[in-house]
């Protein structure tokens, strides 16, 4: 197996990615939830289907952004405004061209408090990463395996914001516990065959990448069907995000966990023996 090859490809990935985040980031690009850039959003549900292009002409001369989510039992309407303009004649628009709806919440957060909340988040996200750098550095007590692995959840989790750049998922509170989560389900499947690796001889190595992969991919394939099913079932605005962002990671972290972290491995260990 060319190893070389095998990590040169998410690499590359990874460096098109950061270099697109960095990007989007510098030209203030990067799409924030009213969470954190403040704003106000009207919550509604009814019983039927709600046409969100059609809604969100309506509501142009407001600038709102409209979304739609549908469960098994109830369709959910997100409309998002700016916070100066007023919640009642949103709302008087909406009554107006019969739109009415079964019960609906409305939040607003001034842009001062969004901002703080998030710097607050990048702070947590950053001492979480650090905290799992550490663990990693004293778990294995050799520097170029935990570098692997910190560069794998670094690469989720940039190609994980930059998807949901893409698809039009913003980062909100929601979004950012599910990127908290996705930093302790990548370690998983790189601390498993890492760990066996390390302790094993080189002859060794192919029937432990095979069993590991196994786990791995059965691991995988349970987290991925029960976010699936939530993705499916909830109307929760909170509850989708996060299962939609879960399903991203997990799908990213399977390419870099074996392919980029368990390609550089191999080099690694396979050059050290035989040196």
């Amino acid at each position: 197996m060319n190893y070389k090859i095998m990590a040169f490809i998410p690499i590359v990935i990874f460096v098109v990615c950061a270099v697109y985040l960095f990007f989007i980031i510098e030209t203030s690009q990067l799409t924030l939830d009213i969470d954190f850039k403040g704003g106000t959003q009207i919550f509604a549900t009814t019983s039927k289907p709600v046409d969100s292009n059609a809604l969100k002409t309506l509501l142009a001369p407001y600038n709102a952004n409209v979304r739609t989510a549908t469960s098994v039992s109830s369709n959910a309407v997100f409309i998002d405004f700016d916070a100066s303009i007023k919640t009642e004649d949103v709302l008087n628009t909406l009554n107006k061209n019969g739109y009415t709806f079964n019960e609906y919440s409305v939040q607003t957060i001034g842009p001062v408090l969004g901002s703080s909340f998030f710097q607050q988040a990048l702070i947590v996200l950053a001492f979480s990463f650090v905290l799992m750098a550490v663990t990693v550095l004293i778990m294995f007590k050799n520097l170029m395996p935990s570098v692997f692995m910190i560069l794998t959840v670094t690469a989720d989790l940039t190609e994980t914001v930059v998807l949901m750049q893409v698809i039009g998922i913003k980062l909100s509170l929601a979004t950012f516990a599910a990127l908290l989560l996705l930093i302790g389900a990548a370690v998983g499947d790189n601390v498993l065959f890492t760990t066996k690796i390390l302790r094993s001889d080189q002859k060794d190595y192919n029937a432990i990448i095979k069993r590991t992969f196994k786990t791995g991919m059965t691991m995988f394939a349970a987290v991925q069907v029960a976010f699936a099913a939530l993705l499916i079932i909830a109307a929760s605005t909170v509850i989708t995000q996060i299962a939609a962002i879960s399903i991203i990671g997990g799908t990213l972290d399977v390419m870099n966990s074996w392919a980029l972290n368990l390609g550089l491995l191999m080099l690694y260990v396979t050059r050290k023996k035989i040196k």
